[in-house]
């Protein structure tokens, strides 16, 4: 079950992977780089606003995975579904009101453009509002989803959702009017669309049970799981000021323009989470039911399988990303201008998210055992030590000094959060995870990246650039997969099963 689960979030999230880095090139031809900013700044408000999910998402995940593992559990399933959709409805429409007031004062006094015109934004900001609205009830749905281990049915949502938000907006564009409003509209029709499908697929894929009753609202719900979701929710409002706050700061202090350089090297970075998340998503149920059955030798292994196989799939991939994000960028926008003033940018930012990326599956334990305290405690030091070290960095180096301040803080923030994760809920097994689970890994892909950045000179042809870093990679990849047992063997047995080759010849 795990590995389906796995394979289907790979793949689930590799489509949206190339759906996005499809697109965003045609966002730029249509929008241009104020327009893309703009899309930026939505994407932005979107993770701001996530704090309205209030830890439910997170809740009804771990609480469906410890339902699954009950009998009899039907009803209290779809009375913990109906009390929590319920509460997102109003919430979501709250936050929908507020946004179309604040546009213009976001349009006139935040965002400063040379290009669009504040009544313009405002317009656009409006439809985004509503927009974000339908989205974020989407993620309860498939927070239930993932609890339930139908992690199949979850990522088809997405991909399909995905892909029909992002081709839709192509055609949009160039069929219809290439603006920022026309744009934002889409993203509203297409998030309806998405949270009505997810809500189906979720109320479907909940069990029956003989002679059930209508699913009712119940405040016992509330009582039930406040303390949990309270933490999340803690944590959401200071992950989101932690990870949001960067470019909140570029929108006010820089302009639409350089927003729109940084959300490029933003969206190039975040590689490494998104091959992380989906290992992570998929394991999480079952280190759920582990800790519930209190199999701590099961926790133990299939914990550093995990790790071990997080860091085979991002190690190499940030690092390639990193050393040849100029060329990559080049390739991808077809623009060496925004190459030249994303790249350093993109490189910072992917060295922070690959830290981010090895730490989530600790992060996954503390979650199954109930526990956001240590996650909130790293986050608020991480908040405070960030945000005067952001705000100088960037009046000193602009875009890049924004990027520097991720870097630095994940940097200082990695070593003791892993220590003290380790030492609450893993005693014994930090020195496992250092060297085995990490270190190994890393020295096998690192000295293959670095030689081929250094002495492998850059072709000029954009399809021999892809190539080459392609390459790269899957060489790094591969050194780094020998150095897992579980992963070397596997690797061979495929190896000779390719090649015709078996044990007995």
């Amino acid at each position: 079950m795990i590995r389906q689960n796995i394979l289907a979030n790979i793949i689930a999230r590799g489509c949206g992977v190339i759906s996005v880095y499809l697109f965003v090139p045609l966002y730029l031809k249509f929008l241009g780089i104020e327009g893309y900013g703009l899309v930026g700044f939505y994407s932005t408000l979107l993770a701001v606003l996530a704090f309205a999910d209030v830890g439910f998402t997170a809740t009804i995940n771990r609480e469906m995975a410890r339902f699954t593992v009950r009998r009899d559990s039907a009803a209290e399933m779809r009375d913990l579904l109906r009390t929590y959709e319920s509460a997102y409805l109003c919430t979501s429409s709250v936050l929908a009101v507020i946004i179309w007031a604040l546009a213009p004062a976001i349009a006139g006094h935040w965002l400063r453009s040379t290009v669009l015109r504040p009544h313009e934004m405002a317009a656009a900001i409006r439809l985004m509002g509503v927009a974000i609205a339908f989205q974020l009830p989407s993620g309860l749905y498939i927070g239930g989803l993932m609890g339930l281990q139908r992690q199949v049915r979850a990522n088809s949502v997405q991909t399909a959702w995905g892909v029909f938000r992002g081709l839709g907006a192509v055609l949009v564009l160039w069929l219809f009017s290439p603006t920022i409003f026309a744009f934002a509209l889409w993203q509203m029709i297409s998030n309806a669309i998405y949270c009505l499908a997810a809500r189906l697929s979720l109320w479907r894929a909940l069990p029956s049970s003989p002679g059930q009753s209508q699913p009712h609202f119940r405040w016992q719900v509330f009582r039930n799981t406040w303390r949990y979701a309270a933490g999340m929710a803690g944590m959401a409002v200071v992950s989101t000021l932690l990870t949001q706050t960067d470019k909140l700061a570029v929108s006010k202090m820089l302009s639409l323009e350089m927003l729109g350089y940084y959300t490029l090297a933003g969206t190039l970075a975040s590689v490494p989470l998104m091959l992380a998340s989906p290992i992570a998503s998929a394991v999480f149920p079952r280190l759920t039911g582990l800790v519930a059955s209190e199999d701590s030798n099961g926790l133990t292994r299939l914990y550093h399988r995990t790790c071990a196989l997080v860091a085979v799939a991002t190690i190499p991939a940030g690092m390639t990303v990193a050393l040849f994000a100029g060329d990559l960028i080049r390739v991808w926008t077809g623009s060496a201008i925004i190459a030249q003033r994303a790249g350093l940018v993109a490189s910072l930012l992917l060295g922070g998210q690959l830290l981010q990326a090895i730490s989530v599956v600790p992060f996954y334990v503390a979650l199954a055992h109930g526990n956001v305290t240590l996650n909130l405690q790293i986050n608020i030091a991480s908040v405070l030590l960030i945000t005067p070290l952001l705000i100088f960095l960037i009046i000193k180096y602009g875009i890049v000094g924004a990027g520097f301040s991720w870097l630095i803080i994940n940097l200082c923030t990695l070593p003791p959060y892993i220590y003290f994760l380790h030492r609450r809920f893993l005693p014994g097994e930090l020195q496992k995870w250092v060297l085995r689970d990490v270190l190994r890994p890393l020295l096998a892909a690192l000295p293959i990246i670095l030689l081929a950045r250094l002495f492998f000179p850059v072709p000029s042809s954009r399809l021999l650039i892809l190539g080459l870093i392609g390459l790269v990679w899957s060489m790094s990849a591969a050194a780094a997969a020998c150095t897992i047992p579980e992963l070397r063997v596997e690797l061979i047995e495929k190896t000779e099963k390719l090649f015709g080759v078996s044990h007995g010849i």
